[in-house]
């Protein structure tokens, strides 16, 4: 059985000026969580994206490629729209006369694929890291297998991320693939992020 996230207002007719138009795709939406036992205060949480792909004459996935997906506020409407719309994006940016007037319920809509996200997440890694004077991390991988749209652009700041990275926002209705983890899948996704550099955003919760 499939789930479905169904957003009214990120319709094709909210997103009806927006230059992107790709069709339903298949990703995985990777969650690392970032536990430390001093200073932290919070789970930290950071949001990316695997996209796949198989060979057009081959029936096999090319390696997959992973970028940033934002799932929480902090941008201009401005940058949402840019990058909808195929162009550059500053996201970690604000100028003057930026527009922070979202489609309604924007905030529930991400409120509601983070949820989507985590209650239908798989374990795909624990990375432990231990320090001098007993200072320890501990980081968590999951993946959540999802089919949906995304805007998918360039950054052009270089403020977290490089500039020339890849980047998305979620659009529009997303479901939850339950029969995705097969094995060539598995083998692609559930690979070694250790040396992985996912802090993408500046974002903490308590569990």
């Amino acid at each position: 059985m499939t789930k479905r996230l169904l957003i009214i207002f990120l319709s094709l007719t909210t997103f009806k000026a927006f230059g992107q138009r790709d069709s339903l795709k298949q990703f995985v939406i990777l969650t690392f969580e970032m536990d430390r036992n001093k200073d932290s205060h919070g789970t930290f949480v950071y949001y990316w994206i695997a996209e796949l792909e198989k060979y057009e004459k081959v029936d096999e996935y090319k390696e997959p490629i992973i970028y940033s997906l934002f799932l929480h506020e902090f941008y201009s409407r401005n940058q949402l729209d840019s990058c909808c719309l195929g162009k550059k994006s500053y996201p970690f940016y604000f100028f003057q006369g930026d527009n922070f007037d979202f489609p309604k319920n924007y905030s529930e809509y991400l409120s509601g694929l983070r949820k989507l996200t985590k209650d239908n997440r798989v374990l795909i890694q624990k990375i432990n890291k231990n320090w001098k004077d007993n200072y320890r991390e501990t980081v968590t991988v999951y993946g959540t297998a999802v089919c949906g749209q995304l805007c998918k652009c360039i950054n052009a700041g270089d403020r977290l991320l490089r500039p020339g990275d890849m980047m998305g926002f979620p659009k529009g209705e997303f479901e939850v693939l339950k029969d995705f983890w097969t094995k060539d899948k598995r083998i692609l996704i559930f690979k070694d992020f250790s040396q992985m550099n996912f802090v993408n955003s500046d974002y903490r919760t308590g569990k």
